[in-house]
Order: C-alpha cells, then structure tokens, then sequence
C-alpha cells in the first residue's frame, strides 16, 4: 500500500514538472511563436523606419534591406516611412510564419 503511494506521488510531480516547462520559458521550444522577416523595399533604394503593427522595428540599409528577427507569428502589418524630406510611404499586410520570410513593400 506504502509504495502506490509513493509511485503516484512521484507520477503526480512528473506531471506537474513537466506541464510547468511547457506552460513557462520552454513553451517556445516546443512550439515556435516567433520568425525572421527579411525586408526591402522594392522600388527605392534608401533608407526607411520599418514599423510592425505600429511599432518601430529598426530602419532600412542605404539598399533599402533590413533584417528582423523574433517577429511574432500571424497577421501583421509593415509599414515604411521614408527618413527624408520626399516622404514616401508604403505598407503590407502579411501573414508571418515560424522560419524565414520574405517580405517586400512598395514605396509611394
């Protein structure tokens, strides 16, 4: 009798260890939330602010390129504001998956 409980008493933290790594720090392990978004801009070679759902995310090399990584996963929505005094402006929706991904806004 002695020793059913303790077998269950050590199944029961088994179970408890191994829901807290995958409900804490370890979920990401198992299941990605994030990707790599490699961005130009397709028609302009200059510098642009890259925003992600509204959120400054970095700003374009002089060929237009940038490179983000830990992009969430899902729908979101770039957007490129031009640093210099022509404004230029261009945005996309796109639907962002675990890896790589390509994404390229045309600037107005």
């Amino acid at each position: 009798m002695r020793k059913d409980v303790l077998i269950k008493g050590i199944l029961v933290l088994v179970v408890i260890a191994l829901l807290t790594i995958v409900f804490t720090g370890c979920f990401g392990i198992f299941f990605p939330t994030t990707g790599t978004v490699y961005i130009s801009i397709a028609n302009d070679n200059y510098w642009y602010d890259i925003y992600i759902d509204g959120v400054w995310w970095g700003e374009t090399d002089g060929l237009g390129n940038l490179t983000l990584y830990n992009v969430p996963i899902g729908d979101c929505y770039f957007e490129a504001y031009d640093t210099s005094p022509w404004n230029l402006y261009g945005s996309k929706w796109q639907y962002i998956r675990y890896g790589s991904n390509t994404v390229t806004i045309w600037v107005y």
